[in-house]
């Protein structure tokens, strides 16, 4: 397939030429009934090619010039046949070839080609304003406190390192900051997929992307317009956004091999006949314009467009939502499939298998610790330790302040103790003292530290996902290199990437070490996906080709990837796969009853001197999108 693809108009234009077509081919059938004479009806042909093909000969040209041949030269193509067998075969007064009307299709040519062109390049339109909606996410400007007590409004690109920010009620966060003056209550929900809101006082981080729910607080700007962490996110929506525009249309996939088959088929129709009868050279340049009119650029369109609708309507039915459809391409084309453990290869529900407990500490006062410092969290680890909370009946103690770091850890102040749970690296970039030297690389482990100090680990089980392992071995099957990350220690990822028959894995990754090591192997020429579940894989979901998450309803950043997927088994992803194959086979069984067709109407004409009228031709052409309609229905969804 070509993969260069040009855009040159704008939706409305298509719009408008198709309405063109539209009152062209009503006239035209007006002038059929009635019986209007030729010039008449050449006049309207003349109207629906120059105006509702017009942008396809531009497009044509354009593409011709970088030596590209698709959707626009095929469509420019037959209906400028059409329109060029209307003009030679009225040139007599008995016409040269048996038969009338040919011309009657060019409108409905251009009337699909317009409507279809029109609603994909809406799309890319709404591509263009998401993007700049991003542009616009963060606030533009900020208030900054000056040494006088006063504030006054800057823009956000004005803002320094080190600036005290007033954030107000109900603002967006602009730039990663820590809190100086005041509490408040956060929404992170864009940055953590956490729902609940969060407490913040002196001395606990704001990130830019949160909006602030509670009363006005000052804080000290730590990054700059460009560097916060969703400004980095942003960055690589927008990049997704851009290669889902510049993505080629689905109609490029086949129209080069069914227009040069037509091609072909007339030039050796008027090549042969021009020699064998020279006298009759209009008369085959006339059965070489016919074929090329029953080309069929409406029933191509039907072959390939309706199966994609009863992709993703069939998708939907086995709770997999299609929402980038080239994106199926690209997964039945991957080289190496990326794989988040925790959550997408596992089930993600956690349960507390036990704790070690430091000197002068029991274990029951490490998951109390735990528990609390998850309490107003939502992720897995928060649901484990909240289902154990309730097992043995914890108490649930009020947080004066919650701070939420996705793959890393979690930040409470409980009264006059501070509790920090999470990753041990982490928690040795916080200066945390008496953690274990060494650390355990057999179970999934949360160290928990009160007031700055060790004083235990919780440790988790975890469990494959139903039909993980089979799923794994389809895909292997199909030649997929398949490669599990994960920021877990390196004994649990190992120890699950043994259980699933994976070879290839990396441990201790925090998101953007996934996004590095995706854009790396794109960079050596790998066709890559990415598998995840949260909003911690955002980035490396973003960097793939594709991007399929197993979601919930509580995911915030579902409509950022390509596909997801809201089913517990493993083995929808494989369905995807299944999906993408049915579609596929279904649109060649398509393009094979479109060529079919007109071969068809060609032979009885050619062959048997049929004389086919122009409601014939239409006709026909309406019950061979019938008939694709029909077997396009049988697309499976697993």
């Amino acid at each position: 397939m070509q993969k260069r693809k040009i855009i040159l108009f704008a939706p409305s234009s298509y719009f408008v030429r198709g309405w063109v077509s539209v009152f062209a081919a009503a006239l035209l059938f007006m002038a059929y009934m009635a019986g209007f004479s030729d010039t008449s009806k050449f006049l309207i042909i003349l109207l629906a090619f120059f105006w509702g093909g017009e942008l396809f000969l531009r497009g044509a040209i354009l593409e011709l010039k970088q030596f590209y041949i698709g959707f626009n030269a095929y469509a420019a193509v037959s209906g400028g046949a059409a329109f060029l067998f209307a003009v030679l075969n009225n040139l007599h007064e008995t016409p040269l070839f048996p038969v009338s009307g040919a011309g009657a299709l060019l409108p409905f040519i251009f009337i699909a080609a317009n409507f279809i062109k029109y609603f994909e390049l809406k799309h890319i339109g709404s591509s263009k304003k998401f993007i700049e909606s991003l542009d616009g996410f963060i606030s533009k400007s900020v208030f900054k406190v000056q040494d006088n007590g006063e504030t006054k409004k800057i823009f956000v690109s004005e803002a320094e390192i080190g600036d005290i920010l007033l954030i107000k009620n109900g603002e967006r966060v602009a730039l990663d900051c820590k809190i100086v003056k005041g509490s408040t209550i956060v929404d992170e929900s864009l940055l953590t997929g956490n729902v609940t809101l969060a407490a913040k006082q002196s001395g606990d981080m704001l990130f830019a992307g949160s909006v602030n729910k509670g009363t006005a607080v000052q804080a000290e700007a730590l990054s700059l317009k460009n560097s916060s962490r969703i400004a980095r996110i942003l960055e690589e929506v927008k990049k997704s956004e851009n290669k889902k525009m510049i993505f080629p249309s689905l109609l490029e996939s086949y129209a080069l091999n069914v227009f040069l088959f037509f091609l072909i088929l007339a030039l050796i129709q008027f090549g042969v006949g021009a020699v064998l009868e020279k006298d009759k050279i209009l008369y085959w340049l006339l059965v070489a314009l016919f074929i090329m009119v029953l080309s069929g650029p409406v029933t191509y369109m039907a072959a390939v467009l309706i199966p994609v609708w009863f992709c993703v309507r069939n998708g939907k039915k086995s709770d997999i939502y299609i929402q980038n459809v080239p994106a199926l391409e690209i997964l039945r084309d991957s080289d190496i499939i990326y794989i988040d453990k925790t959550g997408t290869l596992t089930t993600g529900r956690l349960e507390v298998a036990g704790a070690y407990a430091a000197d002068g500490v029991s274990e029951e006062d490490v998951l109390k610790a735990a528990y609390t410092a998850q309490s107003g969290a939502d992720n897995i680890f928060a649901c484990a330790l909240k289902e154990y909370g309730r097992k043995h009946k914890f108490t649930a103690h009020k947080l004066s302040s919650v701070e939420l770091h996705p793959s890393f850890g979690t930040v409470v102040k409980e009264g006059k103790n501070t509790i920090i749970a999470g990753r041990k690296v982490w928690l040795e970039d916080k200066g945390i003292e008496g953690l274990p030297s060494c650390e355990d690389t057999k179970r999934t482990v949360f160290y928990v530290a009160k007031n700055g100090k060790y004083i235990g680990a919780v440790y988790f089980k975890d469990r494959l996902r139903a039909n993980a392992k089979t799923t794994i071995g389809f895909l292997k099957g199909l030649g997929k290199k398949i490669c599990l990350l994960s920021g877990d220690n390196e004994g649990a990822v190992s120890a699950a990437a043994k259980a699933a028959g994976i070879g290839e894995y990396c441990a201790a990754m925090y998101p953007q070490d996934k996004a590095a090591k995706i854009a790396a192997s794109s960079n050596m020429g790998e066709r890559t996906v990415m598998l995840g579940d949260g909003f911690n894989d955002i980035l490396a979901l973003l960097q793939a080709g594709a991007g399929v998450a197993f979601s919930s309803a509580s995911n915030v950043f579902s409509s950022w990837v390509d596909i997801i997927i809201k089913d517990r088994d493993f083995a929808a992803f494989r369905r995807v796969f299944e999906l993408e194959k049915s579609r596929r086979e279904v649109i060649k069984q398509n393009i094979y009853i479109s060529v079919f067709s007109g071969v068809f109407m060609f032979w009885r004409v050619f062959t048997e001197c049929d004389i086919l009228s122009w409601y014939d031709l239409v006709l026909i052409m309406f019950l061979t999108v019938l008939i694709i309609a029909v077997n396009s229905a049988r697309i499976k969804h697993g």
